[in-house]
């Protein structure tokens, strides 16, 4: 069994979709937590100058859907050929759209366009994504937001609305099935497991 070594500040965000496959798939990995001036220091040491980084025995690999899609197709959380791998990776790709503008208002310094920008993810953003994803989930009589299995597109769903949620408390009222998904992926032993155990941290 190789090696493995998750790179990721003291946080959940991009890098929590990684730590639920290693932990969905009961296969031990170093969660590196790297924080402050540990990170100025390791930053230099890093495919792109970015965390996540996944280490396997040795080997920097970078961006969280690199990583994500790498561990999800060996660990059996992704789907069972090529063309429903892509078709996956074009929902993790939407559901990054989405994190995206959510990050974008997390970092934005003037608070007047911070409120802007607040104001239309509830109006706009929210309600043309979520839909999707409702759509998505809704159509499949498994529940999962793709085929008949979890995969890492649920990991990655059910993280985002979190975000979402700190966002608009309320914004999840109208999309039943996304919410009965983010309950079955609770459930799953493993992840309640990790729910439990995990750091408080920040978001």
């Amino acid at each position: 069994m190789p090696s493995y070594k998750l790179y990721y500040f003291p946080a959940r965000a991009r890098g929590e979709v990684s730590r639920f496959i290693f932990k969905q798939a009961e296969v031990d990995f170093e969660d590196v937590r790297v924080g402050g001036e540990d990170w100025v220091k390791f930053k230099p040491n890093t495919p792109y100058g970015s965390m996540p980084v996944l280490e396997v025995d040795g080997k920097m690999l970078g961006g969280s859907g690199s990583i994500q899609r790498y561990l999800a197709e060996k660990f059996g959380l992704a789907g069972s050929n090529d063309f429903e791998n892509a078709e996956i990776d074009s929902i993790n790709d939407a559901l990054v759209d989405l994190g995206q503008q959510l990050i974008n208002r997390h970092h934005e310094k003037d608070e007047a366009k911070k409120a802007e920008l607040g104001e239309k993810l509830k109006s706009e953003t929210f309600p043309k994504f979520l839909g999707i994803f409702e759509k998505l989930v809704s159509s499949n009589a498994s529940g999962w937001i793709y085929g008949s299995k979890v995969t890492y597109a649920d990991f990655h769903l059910y993280n985002l609305m979190g975000w979402v949620k700190m966002g608009d408390a309320e914004a999840l009222d109208s999309f039943p099935a996304i919410k009965k998904n983010m309950e079955a992926v609770k459930a799953l032993p493993n992840i309640a497991k990790w729910l439990k155990e995990r750091p408080e941290d920040q978001y």
